[in-house]
């Protein structure tokens, strides 16, 4: 039987929505965001360097973000069908995330997914302190291509690494480290929104996937199934 694992982007894929936007939108001035957006658009700033700028202007703490993450935030269906699935064939599930522990972990909790191996940036300055935080990247990676947080491609090569014989699914969105991780290391993309066009673009194999993981669920099915192991 073949071995499919799986590794998930964060905001817009394994959650319904961008849960850092949540964060952050309504709690930092207008003209703030406006400034830092136009410098990131522009590539004056890094997708790392971005983030932090907005989240220092933040007008709460780590905990009081956590809490509202998750209130607000919902994970997408069919998610705990499609990790029980990997994990009862022999693959593993992990979360490579440009975003940030804090926001990530409280959706995680409330959905039941808490044992999930979660790659992001970390906040560890103390839950109860305001801006600006302290920040760390445990998973941003040497050779990374871009300053993206998270080098998901090292999340997929290690995992690959790490369960024998795995094909390695990458489930995401967005562009910049979706991209290069759609691109360079996963060996199945499902993707949706920008990352879908970005790989037709690119004639690189892709899979939609839409409101649910009903497409990714069937295709694991079909893989890790005795007729359809290869």
């Amino acid at each position: 039987m073949t071995a499919i694992s799986v590794v998930f982007d964060f905001d817009g894929s394994l959650a319904t929505m961008f849960v850092g936007g949540m964060m952050f939108n309504d709690y930092v001035s207008q003209s703030k965001l406006e400034v830092a957006r136009k410098r990131f658009r522009a590539n004056i700033t890094s997708l790392r360097v971005y983030q932090e700028e907005v989240f220092d202007s933040v007008s709460q703490t780590p905990a009081e973000m956590s809490q509202r993450a998750a209130d607000g935030a919902e994970i997408r269906p069919l998610a705990h069908e499609l990790c029980e699935l990997v994990n009862k064939t022999g693959g593993a599930v992990a979360i490579a995330s440009s975003g940030l522990d804090f926001y990530i972990r409280p959706v995680l909790e409330r959905a039941k997914l808490n044992d999930l191996d979660i790659h992001s940036g970390i906040v560890v300055s103390d839950p109860a302190s305001p801006p600006p935080f302290r920040y760390d990247y445990p998973s941003a990676g040497d050779a990374c291509e871009g300053d993206w947080v998270t080098c998901k491609c090292k999340v997929i090569n290690d995992l690959r690494d790490r369960v024998a014989n795995s094909e390695v699914i990458f489930i995401g969105d967005g562009s910049g480290a979706d991209e290069c991780a759609a691109t360079n290391a996963a060996d199945q993309v499902f993707a949706r929104a920008g990352l879908l066009e970005y790989c037709k673009e690119n004639r690189i194999p892709v899979i939609k996937f839409g409101d649910d993981f009903g497409s990714v669920l069937n295709y694991v099915e079909d893989k890790t199934s005795v007729n359809g192991a290869q």
